[in-house]
């Protein structure tokens, strides 16, 4: 019988396996749009959240405000994003996702997702749904942490 902790080193094996190879490929497709992985995480927040303060991503990624500023600075240079003074209190700006910085998301988004279809074309429908559901699992385990 195979122990749990078999399985977990297995597993362990086959993600960091699976990662080694896709990281280079999802990193050349947001750099072939113009994007860090950084900016990538904040334009991927952003597009969940609608907007956000500076200082609300400079928490998240626990890093200086002044750094964020910056980044943002770049990712407005490249009309991804844009300032708005917040209507009830006009000291507060939020960063939004621009009309571009959607559009750019979209394709990066499309782009990611053919690279995981070439990965899971092997998959019956069954392994799919399993998987799907394991990884689901996963990721609501790891912010439980």
């Amino acid at each position: 019988m195979v122990s749990k902790n078999e399985y977990i080193e297995r597993i362990q094996i086959a993600l960091h396996t699976t990662v080694h190879k896709l990281q280079p490929k999802m990193t050349d497709n947001m750099n072939k749009h113009g994007i860090t992985a950084t900016q990538f995480f904040v334009l991927m927040y952003l597009r969940k959240n609608e907007s956000c303060k500076i200082s609300e991503l400079a928490e998240m990624m626990g890093v200086k405000p002044s750094a964020v500023s910056f980044m943002i600075d770049r990712l407005e240079h490249n009309n991804f994003v844009y300032r708005e003074h917040d209507k009830k209190d006009r000291r507060v700006v939020n960063i939004m996702l621009s009309e571009e910085g959607t559009k750019k998301m979209e394709l990066v988004l499309k782009e990611r997702k053919e690279i995981f279809e070439n990965y899971l074309f092997n998959l019956s429908d069954e392994e799919l749904s399993q998987f799907a559901n394991i990884a689901e699992k996963l990721a609501n385990a790891a912010t439980d942490l």
